[in-house]
């Protein structure tokens, strides 16, 4: 692989270039270098193209040898999502990246990984979408590398390590991370942490630290730290953490200088604010009949007890937050069986499957009791609409589901899970 790095052509502001100027540059280059460099050149953008397009960042059509405005932009949303400098230009750093992605596809696929997504590549990868009931266009978008266990976003692609650490210690100091996290690299675990917090805040659910989310994050950390008698900066540093052990010991908390749900409960601050609703909190506790059993049939059985019930207001719901309320019922029919797990986004189940090793491959193996996930990846709210319980799964390949916010009540569906646009089958852990 080539180091050279790849960009656009530029010229300089005001230059004026003549077809004379570009004729005689055009002898120079080839009598100082030969008559294969722009080949070359052109091969290599190339294959930059053929990598970008079968993860999806561009269009098949787009491998064109030329690197255009289309190519620009493909690099620049490859390098968001990777944590490297978004310049645009396919240096060094890029090309590695971009390389290790596609072998990684290359590999869930059972193909050479040899890091050029070329006609082999995308043969296999669509023999592993057909065997795993994707769509089958041999295109290793989010839907088909969250199958394959691979993280399309690795990083928030913003900041620097400074910027990283002072993000990693607000989460830590709001118990969204574990206190070892402060390294100042947006790894799984960071960026796991912002995805939590951005459920339970109602922002965009995709694990990018962008101004809203760090606007949001600081904003919750100087609640904090007011209440703490510390200086509102925002920053929970060692003087955050000392003021809140002092608040947790006058107030008869654990004391650890977290703000973790029973502190901030304590401080009268709220850690889940939901989806912006105006409905506020919903009230109500629902009606459990007593459960028995496996952590499964617990699941189901609890699930089944709440068949009916339906939303009042603006989709207020006895499990949650006035908010769209999927995933608060199916969390929390994981909670009757004693499965530690909350969340008002569908997403997070994928997140959970993956942190606790209990992912399915593809929509493979369904178990009653089981959360499936429908949309195009956990990303965000716009790509994972939707999650419920499985009843049942049928020898015919179809599940009977219990899902809650389903024509704003619990209700029972039929179906088979790929044609309904399901994308991810996650268990409990334990389970």
């Amino acid at each position: 692989m080539s180091t050279t790095t790849l960009r656009m052509p530029t010229r300089a502001v005001g230059a004026r270039v003549t077809s004379v100027t570009l004729a005689l540059a055009v002898i120079l280059v080839g009598l100082l270098f030969g008559p294969g460099v722009s080949q070359a050149h052109a091969a290599d953008v190339r294959l930059l193209q053929r990598d970008l397009a079968g993860l999806s960042y561009a269009p098949l059509s787009g491998v064109d040898g030329v690197y255009g405005p289309q190519t620009t932009d493909s690099v620049r949303h490859f390098q968001r999502d990777n944590g490297l400098a978004v310049d645009g230009d396919a240096g060094p750093a890029t090309m590695t990246a971009l390389t290790a992605k596609v072998k990684q596809v290359q590999s869930k696929a059972g193909t050479t990984a040899d890091g050029d997504y070329g006609p082999g590549t995308l043969s296999a990868v669509k023999t592993y979408q057909s065997a795993h009931g994707l769509d089958v266009d041999g295109i290793a978008g989010p839907q088909t590398m969250g199958a394959m266990n691979i993280d399309r976003v690795t990083s928030s692609g913003t900041g620097t390590s400074s910027d990283t650490k002072l993000l990693q210690r607000n989460l830590v100091g709001l118990g969204y991370l574990g206190a070892g996290g402060v390294d100042g690299i947006y790894g799984p675990a960071t960026k796991d942490a912002v995805v939590s917090f951005q459920s339970d805040n109602g922002l965009d659910v995709d694990g990018i630290a962008g101004p809203q989310t760090n606007s949001a994050l600081t904003a919750k950390v100087k609640q904090v730290q007011s209440k703490a008698g510390t200086p509102a900066d925002g920053d929970y540093g060692p003087a955050t953490l000392s003021a809140v052990k002092t608040y947790q010991s006058a107030h008869g908390l654990d004391v650890d200088g977290i703000a973790g749900p029973q502190t901030m409960a304590s401080m009268g601050i709220a850690r889940e604010t939901g989806g912006g609703s105006s409905g506020g909190e919903s009230g109500g506790t629902p009606s459990v009949p007593p459960l028995s059993g496996s952590a499964r049939d617990k699941i189901v059985q609890a699930a089944r007890s709440q068949l009916g019930v339906h939303e009042w207001g603006n989709n207020c719901n006895p499990y949650g937050p006035c908010e769209a309320w999927c995933a608060l019922f199916a969390s929390w029919t994981w909670r009757q069986a004693g499965v530690d797990f909350h969340t008002a986004f569908s997403g997070d189940f994928y997140y959970y499957g993956r942190e606790h090793g209990t992912l399915h491959s593809g929509l493979s193996n369904p178990q009653p009791g089981d959360a499936i996930v429908f949309g195009s990846g956990p990303q965000n709210t716009n790509t994972s609409v939707h999650v419920g319980i499985i009843e049942k799964a049928n020898a015919d390949g179809t599940v009977d589901t219990i899902e809650g916010n389903s024509s704003d009540q619990v209700i029972r569906h039929h179906f088979d899970p790929a044609s309904r646009g399901a994308y991810a089958i996650v268990s409990p852990a334990g389970a």
